[in-house]
């Protein structure tokens, strides 16, 4: 038995029939064995191509991924050497995917009047991009997923318990691992369900679901995604396999059920939901009614969820790279030094002097025929080290990541235009890869939208990138001024509203209550544009800014932000200071040269 902490020993005693169904109800057991049934299916079919588990293929990525590319039982007087390109190749294409904030920008999908609840939404999300740690930790993350094993996994969801009950929207990274679609879809919309696994602590379980948390008894079946190659997870406390299973019930709507084992948890939405009403119907989770999982995918496969990574195309080229580099160390070792060929008659030396020659690990050979002779080392074929440059270059012809898309010059160029030119023929598919990325910030910015229009009833003081003191925005408000628009267009306001009120601020908040639950929240059309985050754009969007500006075809603003020059405000502030000072009496501007 692990280790368990003494409040968790005094929650469990007395406690009957732990780990088992009794304790739920009967909806819920019928629940659970669907989900069990349904655990099974999904578990089965998560496999390739070859009919391998998708988990363990993944922990073989990974090995090959932290330089652990040798599986075979390796003889002692052999080298396994690794030159693991496979690294570099992925950890170079990270930087250029993730280096520069992506822009999200909103259109009114219907109506003119939402410009402004969209100029809201745009800076909520610009916000929530930043408080999330996107850019830093979580971005990067799951582009490194993507790479590795095809796919990358975000989850958007309401968390009721941040910002000291206020609630906010937030965007969490689930490992390909822990996820477990529905075999039967090809993308999300065509789910009809998901499990993820996730192993928790006993004291979770307690602290979250107190009334039944501590019903839960500890297991191992967490280590089946959680345990890499190499690398165990047990820390040695109790430890259980939290389960969310999100389906839809028969109306339709969104439900997870969370349970470990045998015990069920908690349910929530639709008609399993503890606020179900038998003549209203159920609600699900979310208004928008949609699974919270986002795909950021490496290449598309055809009618596949999973996608195909870096390393599934170069695992086999990468052994071959390491197989060729043994073969020349091992020649070199082996027969690349000089030898000395000594005759005991003629020199008077035999097998006890040959300390005297001291040019190891080269080897002294005895004989009775000639004097001292110093026999050069047996060359390697120059075929071997010929084919391992090759594969080296299959490798980059199959990722399509060339030299300048890894930082280095290509060979035998040296005009700076003429690399920019190589740079863009280079990074067509790392442009594709941002193509990907981009749709994925796309859709669950759409779904972060859906989740702040839904829950944002409060002003929130929000700071703006580039100003200092914060900005209070009433989302609410703005939202609820749309919908009595549109409840006035569609007739619905007055069907509604008492006739001794007339005017909408005199709207009574149980009929403004009813109008949020039966008009349609406005729609927006969200444009992700990744940015110059590829050598491709950067260099070549600043030289043409640079030649514009001085022709005067564009202004200064215009170049910062092409540039993405950090704090472009704060600059363009104090140069507009500055060339207030310098107007002249007369009012007329000292015009200078223009340069930037």
């Amino acid at each position: 038995m692990g280790f368990r902490l003494p409040w968790v020993n005094k929650k469990k005693e007395n406690v009957q029939f732990e780990g088992t169904r009794d304790h739920n109800s009967e909806q819920e057991n019928e629940l659970l064995e669907i989900a069990t049934h349904r655990f099974g299916i999904a578990d089965s079919g998560k496999v390739g191509f070859d009919n391998e588990h998708l988990n363990r293929k993944w922990k073989r990525f990974d090995q090959i991924y932290r330089s652990q590319q040798w599986f075979e039982v390796i003889p002692d007087d052999k080298s396994a050497p690794v030159l693991n390109f496979t690294f570099a190749i992925i950890q170079s294409l990270v930087p250029r995917l993730t280096d520069n904030n992506p822009e999200v920008l909103l259109k009114p999908r219907t109506s003119p009047a939402d410009v402004q609840l969209a100029d809201y939404l745009k800076t909520v999300l610009d916000h929530l991009w930043y408080t999330n740690k996107m850019q830093e930790a979580k971005l990067p993350e799951v582009v490194i997923h993507a790479l590795k094993y095809g796919t990358g996994l975000i989850k958007t969801i309401w968390d009721p318990d941040m910002w000291d009950g206020l609630g906010e929207v937030k965007y969490s990274v689930v490992h390909p691992m822990n996820f477990y679609p529905d075999p039967r879809a090809y993308d999300v919309p065509s789910m009809d369900y998901y499990f993820i696994t996730m192993p928790k602590p006993l004291e979770y379980f307690i602290r979250r679901w107190p009334d039944k948390g501590h019903l839960v008894i500890p297991d191992m079946d967490w280590t089946d995604s959680e345990d890499l190659e190499g690398r165990a997870r047990d820390t040695g406390e109790e430890t259980a396999t939290l389960m969310e299973y999100a389906f839809r019930d028969e109306e339709g709507n969104v439900c997870i059920m969370y349970y470990a084992g045998h015990v069920v948890l908690d349910i929530i939405g639709g008609k399993f939901d503890e606020d179900y009403d038998e003549d209203t119907g159920g609600n699900p989770i979310y208004r928008h009614n949609e699974f919270p999982i986002t795909r950021v995918m490496d290449y598309p496969s055809e009618k596949e969820f999973w996608g195909t990574g870096e390393i599934e195309l170069i695992a086999t080229l990468q052994q071959l790279i390491n197989s060729y580099e043994a073969q020349i160390i091992d020649n070199t070792r082996l027969m690349g030094n000089a030898q000395w060929l000594v005759n005991k008659t003629l020199s008077g030396l035999d097998e006890s002097d040959a300390w005297i020659f001291d040019n190891a690990p080269g080897t002294t050979i005895f004989s009775h025929n000639g004097g001292v002779d110093r026999i050069p080392g047996v060359p390697i074929p120059q075929h071997i080290p010929d084919h391992l440059e090759r594969l080296i270059f299959w490798v980059e012809q199959i990722l399509g990541v060339y030299d300048v898309v890894q930082g280095r010059r290509p060979v035998g160029v040296r005009a700076a235009s003429a690399i920019i030119a190589l740079q863009e023929a280079a990074n067509i598919r790392v442009r594709e890869k941002a193509k990907h990325m981009g749709l994925a910030i796309r859709e669950l910015s759409e779904q972060a939208i859906s989740l702040v229009l839904e829950n944002y009833e409060e002003p929130r003081l929000i700071r703006i990138a580039g100003e200092i003191v914060p900005t209070t925005l009433d989302v609410r408000e703005a939202l609820q001024e749309r919908i009595v628009d549109m409840a006035e267009q569609s007739g619905l306001m007055q069907e509604m509203m008492p006739p001794e009120l007339e005017q909408p601020e005199q709207i009574p908040q149980e009929t403004m209550d009813q109008l949020m639950d039966e008009v349609k929240f406005p729609e927006f059309d969200v444009e992700v544009n990744v940015g110059p985050s590829i050598p491709q754009s950067q260099a070549l969007l600043y030289e043409q800014a640079k030649e514009f500006y001085q022709l005067g075809v564009i202004d200064r603003t215009a170049v910062l932000e092409v540039t993405g020059f950090p704090n472009k405000e704060e600059i363009l502030e104090r140069m507009n200071a500055m060339e207030a000072q310098e107007m002249g009496g007369d009012g007329q501007e000292r015009v200078g040269e223009r340069t930037i």
